[in-house]
């Protein structure tokens, strides 16, 4: 599908899922021109339909629809093998001529409660759906499949719906009691102060004068000792030596 024709799609599927609510999984009702146009054009539409809507899309049929093809024979055998394999909306109606269409057409009457969207080659069928509002339709177009844009009587019924139901809120909201006005906040008060968080830090005590004397004479005491045995080690020393002969005469 072009570019356009995808930009097309997605402002149509945003009309549909606003105004009526239709979003994913789609949801695609298929009657048996539909299936045969996919047969003969080799489409699988469960491939198909989700590239065209943009999204998660499954297709079904009505147990008319099945039962139609089945009545036309051979030349419709491919559409019929397709159609069997497919979810069945519960219907009404039988193989006779027009009951298929009949049974599409209920599916999606009064509002179109299952939010359906609608694929069929059936020319007087599409008229009849296009009447409807809310029911998205779908068509073949050469070999690609297409989404219908809206009609405008379509798009009219929405905006008044829309408005109606901005009304009834209107209406709805001036009916109702005033909401209670909110309680007021709570002030905290200024709580006092923990008392023993705001006692003074005592100082630390002073050093005495007996104590720096103490300490002022173990360090005396300490580097006199180290004096006195520099002088015991050269004593040492001097005691380990031999006399030198030569001196001696």
């Amino acid at each position: 599908m072009r570019i356009g024709k995808k930009s097309r799609a997605r402002r149509t599927l945003g009309f549909y899922r606003s105004a009526f609510g239709i979003k994913q999984p789609y949801r695609v009702l298929v009657d048996g021109t539909a299936l045969q146009a996919a047969a003969n054009l080799g489409l699988d539409l469960r491939e198909e339909l989700p590239k065209v809507l943009g999204g998660r899309a499954e297709v079904v049929v009505t147990r008319a629809v099945v039962a139609e093809l089945r009545s036309l024979g051979k030349e419709f055998k491919s559409a019929t093998a397709t159609a069997k394999r497919l979810p069945k909306l519960d219907s009404t109606g039988s193989g006779q001529a027009g009951a298929a269409s009949a049974s599409v057409l209920a599916a999606v009457e009064n509002g179109n409660a299952r939010r359906l969207c609608v694929l069929t080659e059936d020319a007087a069928l599409q008229q009849r759906l296009a009447a409807l509002s809310g029911v998205p339709l779908l068509r073949f177009a050469r070999q690609v499949i297409v989404l219908e844009p809206p009609q405008r009587d379509e798009r009219a019924a929405a905006e008044g719906a829309a408005e109606e139901l901005a009304r009834a809120n209107d209406r709805r909201a001036a009916l109702a009691p005033d909401a209670p006005d909110a309680a007021p906040k709570k002030r905290k008060r200024l709580r006092e102060p923990n008392p023993l968080s705001c006692k003074k830090k005592k100082p630390a005590p002073a050093p005495t004068s007996s104590g720096a004397s103490a300490e002022a004479g173990v360090k005396k005491r300490r580097r006199g000792r180290r004096r006195a045995a520099a002088p015991a080690a050269a004593s040492e020393g001097e005691a380990g030596r031999e006399p030198n002969p030569q001196c001696a005469q």
